[in-house]
């Protein structure tokens, strides 16, 4: 049966983007014929760590199920190294346990970070989604690899637009930023495209 997580920011006490993760929840089980059984408000210690910093809550479930929760202090990747890496078909359309086979594509480019492609289609990073500064905006692929909550959010907040980004276009930006929920648009690792093997 298929597993499921979610990657949730705590910071001093404070569940963000709540809303946005359950939205997601909601997606997961109707794709899959199920009525959502759980609310995450419900099921989240907001101190489980009593940590000022930032807590990374982590519920893994499956359809019928919450199999675990966790907290752990998270902590921004630094990222001195990125390549592109070419998916060939491989999908990621919900937020899936299982993320073996992008670890995989991650260790074997042996970079710091990839730039996940399809058929010269920008798709995301290993662990999150992707916005490319032209000079004057900022932009996120059309057709990610996984819609994420973050990513959602800037779109809202006019922070980002959409665009299809191509491995033939790359050359237009000046810079990439890392994003995912664990982290807020400031602290979002920022590389410059000149640093792309």
């Amino acid at each position: 049966m298929f597993q499921f997580i979610e990657s949730i920011r705590i910071k001093e006490g404070i569940i963000e983007r709540l809303d946005y993760h359950q939205s997601r929840v909601n997606r997961t089980f109707l794709n899959f014929g199920k009525s959502p059984f759980f609310q995450l408000n419900e099921i989240i210690t907001p101190n489980a760590l009593n940590a000022g910093g930032v807590v990374k809550c982590r519920v893994k479930y499956d359809l019928q199920q919450v199999l675990d929760i966790t907290y752990s202090a998270y902590a921004v990747k630094k990222i001195g190294s990125i390549s592109l890496v070419e998916l060939e078909g491989r999908k990621y359309d919900f937020k899936y346990a299982d993320r073996d086979w992008i670890t995989n594509l991650l260790l074997n480019a042996g970079t710091d970070e990839i730039i996940m492609t399809d058929q010269g289609v920008v798709k995301d990073a290993s662990y999150a989604n992707l916005a490319f500064y032209d000079g004057k905006c900022w932009y996120t692929p059309q057709i990610p690899l996984l819609e994420g909550t973050q990513r959602a959010f800037l779109l809202e907040a006019n922070k980002i637009q959409l665009a299809e980004i191509r491995t033939s276009n790359l050359h237009q930006y000046q810079m990439v930023k890392i994003i995912n929920a664990l982290m807020t648009w400031e602290e979002s690792p920022t590389i410059p495209m000149s640093l792309l093997a």
